[in-house]
């Protein structure tokens, strides 16, 4: 069908008789009246060019008379008026207020005025085809006329309309539809072209002499958090400009009240050049925080700081030669990772690494360190002691009678416990049940032998890693990856080394830390911001002098630290690798304590730093950042439509999905007005609660969840946020797309049109492929002109014949 509707062949008019049994007869008298006219003016004394002239003009009146007997009758197809419709789909989104370079008026202005009801095109169009007037943007209207469009719609859904409008006229006889866009979709799947399915041609109509506005836009701005201390958000904007070159671009980030956290100036030095800006800082407070991204020129930066201390949260209208200032900023929400983080830390004696990490994270209010120390081993218990022996350990010697019942036995180890909650927890050593074990989000073990654990206590700590999702972090000492069972036990499954396959009896070299390519990548191994500034710090580090050795790294783990030692052979310092749904790492050193005592020997400069209290940090950060919470909120917002799906995975005590629980969800706007939704469960996902929320509005939100269990016992709360801005997408790109359209109007056998070209497409349309016709005839016979013709031919000859004297 597509490929004949171009085809005027197809729908050709051609001639038909009346009386085809007249044809034979009328041709002999033809012969006969030819012959007799010809043998007349043969004798004639006339010259031969009157002779000619005259009996021509005799024989066109014999012919014109003979024809008329035939009933000759002018016959075509013609469509059917009324009987046909003709859709204009518009597009009615923001983008059609946008102003093109040399015109006075909008894009969606300059459509309107060639839609006018009483434009010449339109009214013949109308006077033979049902023609019906339809919107587009978030979805497909019908509308009255012209006149009531406003151009305000928030998505430009031309893909989507066009189905619609398809499914809507499905059965009806379509001659075709025309389109007025500039073809910049918002679909979901806005460059696919689907119109192949469209029953019906479509014709895109463009200006004359489409052009792009002159625009400064932020392309895309994205987010990225990091362990890093001294600045662990970071966004990068990256900035467009069309119609703009060998311009100095300003890109600010501000925080929610307007207040400037840094600034940077690029320079565009061509049209169409992306440039990168990117942002480190640290956020004000924690919790949900909204930063703005703004890109201007510096003539511009009064303006925009006007409507910034004026209040408003989105900038509106043009500046300048810029076609709108709509694209020119972002809002994002910033989400720093929110504890408390609870860290329990193991060792088999007393040291000094407890002292500097404990230190080092009372300094973040975030995290939480817990301290079970041992600080006297276990024991043989004999039975031939004397019954008036006591059993419990001498240690204990004095603190009264009733410490008879906590008090450890002589087969048992003693430990203390620092930095506790309750007064019960840790009471009875190593956690020894999951609802305990599951409470942490991340274990260190210092100098800790297998034996210390029982084979239950091994593979709950295996579960904790693997399913809880925790972090596990091995540090060397005395006991630590020593023996040789290690590697047979869970512990040594956990680890992401292997154990050494020849254990030599000299102890391991001393080495100075070294951090991989693998560990440059990682923001929290660094200490500086730049690679050079890091290498500076790591010369000036102090040598560790207690390492251990240890075997191959396991396939998938990553090395990022090493020690350089004075054989040239490095050895590794800090191996990481993926378990389950946690992760594990070891750092085989036994005097990272060493750093500290020696921190400022080598650190010369003037600016005072604790880098290994900053490194601890980092590192205990890095070790529960990614830990599951039993309660966990996931924002999904759909910034085309307003939409935001809100999902919210509960756990139990064993961190597996829970099943009846009770979510609540109070969605905060820029109002302070809080709007309380109920999350329902989720059909195919067991333990998820979800919900939506919908604002048509351009704004910032923020969202908590409160869970509770089916006995109505508090569980947990998350909380997050998200921008929603439905209009952002219309002003992403400006210029027409050409390329969309004419793919488009190809698939549905149409084509592309100008404004000036809808006349003659309109005088055409009777010779295209039309689905209700009716066909016409004309009697040519029945004309008066046929008569005259014939009585002028007469009158000319017999004219001739008096002039020569031949009558």
């Amino acid at each position: 069908m597509n490929d004949a509707f171009n085809s005027s062949d197809n729908w050709s008019q051609h001639l038909v008789w009346g009386a085809p049994e007249w044809i034979f007869p009328a041709g002999i008298l033809a012969v006969v009246l030819t012959a007799a006219i010809g043998w007349s003016y043969a004798r004639s004394r006339a010259t031969t060019p009157i002779r000619v002239l005259a009996a021509t003009l005799k024989l066109i009146a014999v012919a014109l008379m003979l024809l008329c007997l035939l009933q000759p009758m002018w016959r075509g197809e013609r469509p059917r008026p009324q009987a046909n419709l003709f859709p204009i789909l518009v597009d009615t989104s923001q983008s059609m207020q946008l102003q093109d370079v040399d015109e006075e008026l909008s894009r969606g202005q300059n459509f309107a005025n060639a839609l006018a009801a009483d434009s010449d095109w339109r009214v013949r169009l109308e006077q033979t085809f049902d023609v019906r007037l339809f919107g587009a943007d978030s979805r497909l209207s019908r509308m009255a006329d012209i006149d009531t469009i406003e151009f305000d719609g928030m998505q430009s859904s031309i893909q989507t309309s066009i189905d619609a409008l398809s499914q809507r006229l499905k059965g009806r006889p379509v001659a075709g539809a025309l389109l007025f866009s500039d073809g910049n979709l918002t679909d979901p799947s806005a460059e696919q072209i689907t119109g192949t399915d469209s029953p019906f041609p479509i014709f895109p109509v463009l200006p004359d002499a489409p052009t792009t506005p002159t625009d400064l836009r932020l392309e895309r701005v994205s987010v990225t958090q990091s362990d890093f201390e001294t600045s662990p958000m970071t966004v990068r904007a990256d900035v467009m400009a069309t119609g703009l070159k060998d311009q100095d671009v300003v890109v600010q980030l501000l925080n929610a009240s307007g207040t400037s956290v840094e600034e940077k100036t690029v320079t565009i030095e061509k049209e169409g050049e992306l440039q990168s800006v990117t942002f480190r800082f640290r956020p004000e407070q924690s919790g949900t925080q909204f930063y703005r991204v703004l890109a201007f020129t510096p003539s511009q930066r009064q303006s925009i700081r006007s409507q910034i201390d004026e209040g408003n949260a989105w900038l509106e209208g043009s500046s300048g030669d810029e076609a709108t200032l709509r694209n020119n900023q972002r809002w994002i929400d910033v989400q720093p990772r929110r504890g408390p983080f609870r860290i329990l830390y193991l060792a088999g004696r007393p040291n000094w690494e407890f002292k500097f990490l404990r230190r080092a994270l009372q300094s973040d209010a975030e995290t939480q360190l817990v301290g079970l120390l041992r600080i006297a081993d276990k024991e043989p218990k004999f039975s031939f002691r004397d019954k008036g022996v006591n059993s419990s350990n001498p240690l204990f010697a004095g603190l009264g009678e009733d410490e008879e019942e906590t008090r450890e036995q002589y087969d048992e180890a003693v430990m203390i416990r620092l930095g506790v909650k309750e007064s019960e927890e840790l009471s009875k050593g190593f956690p020894e049940t999951p609802e305990e074990l599951f409470g942490y989000h991340g274990i260190i073990l210092d100098d800790i032998e297998p034996e210390f654990f029982t084979q239950d206590q091994m593979l709950l700590l295996r579960q904790f890693v693997s399913l809880r999702g925790g972090g596990l972090l091995m540090m060397g000492g005395q006991e630590s990856f020593n023996d040789d069972s290690f590697g047979k036990t869970p512990l040594g499954e956990l680890s992401p080394v292997y154990p050494p396959r020849n254990r030599s009896d000299q102890p391991a070299p001393a080495g100075k830390w070294s951090i991989t390519r693998e560990g440059m990548l990682q923001p929290w191994q660094r200490l500086r911001e730049t690679e050079a500034a890091e290498k500076l710090r790591l010369l000036k580090m102090p040598p560790f002098r207690v390492t251990h050795e240890v075997g191959d790294i396991k396939p998938g783990a990553i090395e990022l630290a090493q020690l350089e030692t004075s054989s040239g052979q490095p050895a590794p310092a800090f191996i990481t690798q993926r378990f389950g749904k946690g992760r594990t790492a070891a750092m085989p050193i036994g005097d990272f304590w060493r750093w500290s005592m020696r921190k400022n020997q080598y650190d010369n400069t003037t600016e005072v730093s604790d880098d290994p209290a900053q490194a601890w940090r980092q590192m205990a950060r890095w070790l529960v950042g990614e830990v599951p919470r039993r309660v966990e909120l996931t924002i999904q917002p759909d910034g085309s439509t307003g939409s935001t799906n809100l999902r919210v995975l509960v756990r139990d005590e064993s961190y597996l999905p829970m099943e009846n629980a009770t979510v609540t969800l109070n969605v905060t706007g820029e109002d302070g007005v809080s709007i309380p939704l109920t999350a329902r469960p989720d059909a195919n996902e067991l333990g998820t609660y979800a919900a939506t929320f919908v604002s048509r509005d351009s704004g910032r939100f923020t969202v908590s969840a409160d869970v509770k269990a089916a006995d109505q016992s508090f569980i947990g709360n998350d909380e997050g946020g998200w921008v929603s801005d439905p209009g952002m997408e219309e002003t992403q790109r400006l210029s027409w797309n050409e390329n969309w359209l004419k793919n488009l109007a190809e698939s549905t056998g149409g084509e592309v049109l100008r404004v000036s070209d809808l006349g003659d497409f309109v005088s055409d349309l009777p010779n295209r492929e039309i689905p209700v016709t009716e066909t016409w005839v004309y009697p040519l016979w029945h004309q008066t002109w046929v008569m005259l013709l014939a009585m002028a031919c007469l009158c000319g000859e017999w004219g001739l014949r008096r002039w020569k004297g031949l009558a």
